[in-house]
């Protein structure tokens, strides 16, 4: 069965009808245009549309700045990945830079040294430090090839290191003074006192000053150097500072806390004294 349709008389009137109430619409905008005045249909529509369309507005802008942030951030992340990487290779080169200023110093201070020194000097860089956990050594790489033997002093432009116990044709081995087994004669290098004692080694950064007379004139910030008695090492090579003074009211000995003038842990590079 066909269904009825709608007359098309009947659709031609709504669209003429349609036409009729649009001319009329417009009709009346123009005239409140022309009279300046209020056009209510207008008013109508734009205060209905009007809540929405903001709405839409203000999200669109909204998005719009997310976007813009999006975009923005990642260029700005971009940039401070490549300015990061350029701080670490300028402050790479900055590193060396020191180092090299470091080393320069430390050469030119060296030179000054062994140029002051009645003795002959022989540079020798450190191998290996403390080969032996009981024992407080340095390996060098200088041995007997280079004119090293057992029983020359080692120093820095500080002070005293040790002394040789060991060699090979290009290597030795030094014992330092904070070896427990070590022993250097000392002295209170202050002139009102020149109190002499034996300086030990006792496997900790700090050396203890023994057999120091009881009456022995020593104060703390008293410096330490080698007295020359024993023949082992010359006179005057500085050993260290006075900490602390311990003495014995049951003894006719008391004995002094002493701080190395060299830093053992921070050696690159001694001397040989030959």
């Amino acid at each position: 069965m066909i269904p009825n349709r709608e007359p098309r008389t009947k659709r031609y009137w709504i669209a003429l009808a349609l036409l009729v109430l649009s001319v009329a619409l417009g009709t009346c905008h123009n005239r409140a245009l022309n009279k300046e005045g209020i056009d209510t249909p207008t008013s109508m529509v734009r205060g209905v549309t009007a809540p929405p369309v903001g709405v839409l507005g203000r999200v669109s802008d909204w998005f719009g700045r997310q976007g813009e942030w999006i975009f923005r951030g990642r260029r700005f992340a971009e940039e401070n990945h490549r300015l990061e990487a350029r701080i670490a290779e300028l402050e790479g080169e900055n590193a060396g830079l020191k180092e090299k200023a470091a080393r320069y110093d430390q050469l030119r201070e060296d030179l000054g040294f062994v140029k002051q020194a009645q003795s002959q000097m022989l540079p020798a860089d450190i191998l290996v430090r403390r080969i032996d956990f009981k024992f407080e050594t340095l390996l060098l790489a200088r041995g007997a090839k280079d004119g090293v033997k057992i029983g020359n002093v080692v120093v820095t432009r500080n002070g005293l290191v040790g002394r040789i116990t060991e060699v090979t044709g290009s290597s030795s081995t030094v014992l330092l003074i904070t070896d427990q087994k070590s022993g250097v004669g000392a002295r209170v290098q202050r002139a009102e006192s020149r109190a002499l004692g034996v300086c030990k080694g006792n496997n900790f950064p700090t050396l203890t000053l023994t057999y120091l007379d009881n009456a022995a004139d020593i104060r703390i910030g008293d410096e330490i150097v080698t007295s020359g008695s024993g023949g082992v090492f010359p006179g005057g090579l500085r050993i260290g500072t006075v900490l602390e003074v311990k003495p014995d009211p049951g003894s006719a000995v008391k004995t002094a806390r002493i701080r190395p003038i060299v830093n053992f842990d921070r050696l690159e590079e001694v001397y040989i004294v030959k």
